[in-house]
């Protein structure tokens, strides 16, 4: 009886141990898939560059991460490279239907990648080649000197326009000016902010041009 006595005893210790396990074990995933959801949607995204709109500065194929805190936080600078979902009707519609649901699904909505030039507020006067920023700074503009564009004819932004930038819009075009390289501002408009998933942060792949990606200080 004694021995039946100690054998239930040491089956609910055991029974006991092995419940703490399974709950400690349970609360462990837990924590680490709510760590990779966060992460994933909201610190950092993986991304592939697709075509050659951001020659010669990011080539198709690439593998980057996209950093979305920061501009969360202090919003997007002239010359940050983001990534967004393309302002087409859909999307748009998509995104302005529930902004949360937007942040975990892809919807109808395409990925894109480009440079930001205008930010909210300012004109932008695109002339001759050249592309002229009015903000309350510089209420008579003055000339971007863009060091990453390559200085080659080829380049040359073709066609004149003058866009004026209403707040949370940008404006934005890729780094590939030839003829009908980039498909951006000068076509469908201003970027609405929400449609913004992040900035470029870091190149890795292919390992040659592995590191952090820079942006330039105007």
């Amino acid at each position: 009886m004694l021995e039946e006595e100690k054998t239930k005893k040491h089956e609910k210790k055991v029974s006991a141990i092995t419940g703490v396990f399974f709950s400690e074990m349970f609360r462990t995933i837990l924590i680490v898939v709510l760590l990779v959801v966060v992460t994933r949607f909201f610190i950092i995204q993986p991304f592939i560059v697709k075509g050659s709109s951001m020659e010669p500065n990011f080539q198709d194929n690439e593998y980057i991460f996209v950093e979305e805190v920061s501009s969360k936080v202090a919003g997007f600078s002239r010359g940050n490279v983001v990534i967004f979902k393309h302002p087409e009707n859909q999307c748009t519609q998509f995104i302005n239907e529930s902004f949360i649901k937007s942040i975990f699904l892809q919807g109808p909505c395409t990925n894109f990648i480009k440079r930001v030039i205008g930010l909210p507020g300012e004109t932008m006067v695109i002339k001759d080649g050249t592309i002229k920023i009015k903000n309350k700074e510089h209420p008579d503009g003055f000339i971007l000197d863009e060091s990453y564009i390559p200085k080659d004819d080829t380049y040359k932004l073709k066609g004149d326009m003058t866009r004026t930038i209403k707040e949370d819009e940008y404006f934005v075009l890729g780094d590939n000016r030839q003829p009908n390289a980039s498909l951006d501002s000068r076509e469908w408009g201003v970027l609405p902010k929400n449609h913004i998933t992040g900035k470029a942060w870091l190149v890795v792949l292919p390992f040659d041009k592995f590191g952090l990606v820079s942006h330039p200080k105007y």
